[in-house]
């Protein structure tokens, strides 16, 4: 009892930040009893809240060999690995938390995020099917089924336990589209529709809901409505760079690496720099070193509040991009950048012509866009994950059109989704210098 009360101070004072307390408590439990799980379990979070990863994973596992039967620990352990980048070592440890526990929360979450980014989950699938035989009534079991056979490529399997999501209803759900977005990938998008109809009734103001309801339907849409993006990105702001860090996210760095290779090739910074479209900030800290003023615009409040938090931007705008650039600016740009931005625009024409306003003559984008093949017709698309792609020779057009010039493209793997490749363009536009006009 004197071991256990001791433990509890050293919780309670890691609770409020007292690190040192905390140590000496766990110290003082492990002094008492060397191999105490719990006491070793916690020290190792200490160590881990201190810098030292290493010695919290370490600590972690001595606890496990002393109670194997901890889900808490093996979420912890986790939650170390995943943030340390050893994913694949990750998600063993959040799995072997679920059969330990299977409605643990937590975890489930935890291996939603790592199976959106997998390319394969060889390990975790036999698991997921006993899970869901001995729990049939557990909604993350087999919303993570679902995906694990996604990933096998076991589409009617797959479909059939998305399906079984949806029996659970809509409340159960934080992103209920998403199941609707999975379905369509795997070519059921009549019961897609059906589901997004019954939360678009049940819930008239969900604009998620109601644009990928349009998208699904093929209606006809030039852009993704403001209160869409806007709605949809500060929902996601809080997980938003965990989720593209396990995706193989490469949009921020193909496009930054272009506008580092441009001013080492003048020998001096852009000075007015501006990230359209910034989110959390993933492009600027790229690009940072090489501009002398960096301005970040986003229409999301809770993605601004992140890039904020970097101290990378010089000036951060709330609002909506074109507005943006049409408004009686401060400054001209030299260089734009603008990162998976534009597929939420079908029409760029106005995007374009804005663009052209807002830049300083000799003034270069930078972007990146979802590639559509090159066909007659359609020049852009949207699909049923509610992201517009383009054709090269649509954005050649509307560079033209706005007597911009399309001076580079090249096709890239932006990242990758459901275990497919996700193809893309980056591209550059120039506006004329003032000796070319």
């Amino acid at each position: 009892m004197q071991i256990d009360a001791r433990l509890q101070e050293g919780i309670d004072a890691h609770r409020n930040g007292n690190l040192a307390v905390a140590q000496d408590a766990y110290l003082e439990v492990l002094s008492a009893d060397p191999n105490h799980a719990d006491g070793l379990h916690f020290l190792g979070l200490l160590h881990f809240d201190a810098g030292h990863p290493e010695n919290a994973v370490a600590l972690i596992r001595k606890s496990l060999e002393q109670n194997a039967r901890n889900a808490a620990a093996f979420n912890n352990l986790g939650n170390i690995l995943k943030l340390s980048g050893s994913s694949s070592e990750a998600l063993e440890a959040y799995a072997r938390a679920v059969e330990l526990e299977p409605r643990h929360k937590e975890a489930w979450s935890n291996i939603n995020v790592l199976l959106r980014a997998a390319t394969h989950n060889d390990d975790l699938l036999p698991i997921l099917a006993e899970i869901v035989r001995l729990d049939p009534e557990n909604p993350d079991a087999w919303h993570n089924y679902g995906l694990s056979l996604v990933l096998a490529g076991r589409k009617e399997e797959a479909a059939d336990a998305v399906e079984r999501c949806l029996e659970f209803g809509l409340d159960i759900w934080s992103d209920p589209v998403w199941h609707a977005r999975v379905l369509c990938a795997l070519g059921r998008q009549n019961r897609a529709l059906e589901f997004l109809e019954q939360i678009v009734e049940a819930d008239p103001h969900n604009e998620i809901a109601r644009y990928q309801l349009a998208a699904v339907r093929g209606d006809d849409l030039d852009h993704a409505p403001e209160s869409y993006v806007k709605t949809h990105f500060d929902k996601f702001a809080a997980t938003f760079d965990d989720v593209l860090s396990g995706l193989g996210y490469r949009a921020p760095e193909l496009v930054a690496e272009e506008a580092v290779t441009l001013a080492k090739s003048a020998s001096i910074p852009f000075q007015d720099v501006v990230d359209l479209g910034c989110g959390t900030g993933l492009c600027g800290p790229l690009i940072r070193d090489h501009c002398v003023k960096l301005t970040g615009i986003d229409l999301s409040q809770g993605m601004l509040q992140k890039a904020a938090a970097l101290k990378v931007y010089d000036f951060l705008v709330e609002g909506e991009l074109v507005a943006f650039l049409q408004s009686d600016l401060p400054t001209r740009f030299d260089l734009a950048v603008c990162v998976d931005t534009l597929c939420y625009l079908g029409d760029l024409q106005p995007f374009m012509v804005a663009l052209e306003k807002a830049l300083k003559p000799g003034g270069i984008l930078i972007a990146s866009v979802e590639h559509l093949a090159n066909t007659s017709w359609p020049e852009y698309r949207v699909d049923s994950t509610g992201r517009y792609a383009h054709t090269p020779a649509y954005l050649r057009r509307c560079a033209q059109a706005a007597s911009l010039t399309l001076e580079k493209e090249k096709e890239v793997v932006l990242r990758h989704e459901l275990g497919e490749e996700v193809h893309g363009l980056i591209f550059h536009v120039r506006k004329l210098s003032l000796n070319e006009t």
